[in-house]
């Protein structure tokens, strides 16, 4: 059965490998009880959840193995969807009014 899209729909778009393998993983730890989408489209993969989307430091760090500096997230992500909150310790993709 087709669902239609939600319109509310965000997170990143990363550059496919292991990062994007890590991030993954990390969205789904990290966003406990929301639905994480991911589309795998060869060269990247889009992650997208409905209306907010956060990804921790100390997650992504955990599932790649090795130390992890956020700013490594914009390296590899050509593309996002929502607005963006950064520190050094996560991103937040998010809508600040949803439709």
């Amino acid at each position: 059965m087709a669902t239609m899209k939600s319109r509310n729909l965000v997170g990143p778009v990363i550059q496919a490998g292991e990062m994007a393998d890590a991030i993954v993983e990390a969205a789904q730890d990290d966003n406990p009880g929301k639905e994480v989408l991911v589309s795998s489209r060869a060269s990247y993969i889009r992650i997208e959840l409905e209306g907010e989307c956060i990804l921790r430091r100390e997650t992504i760090q955990s599932k790649l193995g090795r130390p992890f500096q956020m700013n490594e997230i914009e390296l590899n992500m050509p593309s996002f969807a929502g607005q963006v909150e950064t520190n050094d310790d996560s991103i937040r993709f998010y809508y600040a009014q949803v439709l």
